[in-house]
């Protein structure tokens, strides 16, 4: 997908129009490729506090999705939640490479949470079992919620996700309030 599918895709003109929950999500949960380097292309126009404040957004309502049980997994997307606002606040700031490191850690998540890994599901009132992607399950188990038919679910593959390592000094996060 290059920068014109992508901006139609998510029904933007240009970077500086990503400013809503639904681009966050339609482009977190967009299964076709897209390169990294499209990524920033787009983040390069956006208003990164924005980014940040929807990132936050998505991030919330995905944890209120994970099932009870499934604590790494909850940890696990928390640490990428924050990850990926920790990069847009150094974007912010215009630290070197943190708008880079912000596009490709954004795909890395997108192709984890909508490609990539699988849960199994099994579905308690017939014992069959099915295996999703980690938005899709996370999404049964929200459907669960709504009195749905009840799964267990097993995420231990999926937590094969390897977070760069991020350094921000605590005057980096302090500043960061600051500007909020």
């Amino acid at each position: 997908m290059d920068r014109e599918e992508l901006f139609a895709f998510l029904d933007i003109e240009s970077g500086a129009d990503f400013q809503y929950f639904e681009n966050f999500a339609d482009l977190a949960e967009c299964e076709e490729e897209i390169e990294s380097d499209v990524i920033y292309d787009m983040l390069e126009d956006v208003d990164l506090k924005t980014f940040a404040e929807i990132c936050e957004s998505f991030f919330y309502e995905t944890l209120e999705s994970v099932p009870g049980d499934q604590i790494d997994l909850y940890n696990l997307i928390e640490n990428i939640k924050r990850a990926l606002i920790g990069l847009a606040e150094a974007a912010r700031g215009e630290e070197d490479n943190a708008l880079l490191q912000l596009a490709d850690e954004l795909n890395r998540f997108r192709i984890w949470y909508s490609v990539e890994k699988f849960a199994e599901c099994k579905d308690l009132s017939n014992d069959k079992v099915s295996y999703l992607s980690i938005r899709d399950a996370l999404v049964n188990a929200r459907l669960e919620k709504l009195g749905t038919d009840e799964y267990t679910y097993d995420f231990s593959e999926a937590l094969e996700y390897e977070l760069e390592e991020f350094i921000m000094t605590y005057a980096d996060l302090a500043g960061a309030e600051d500007d909020e």
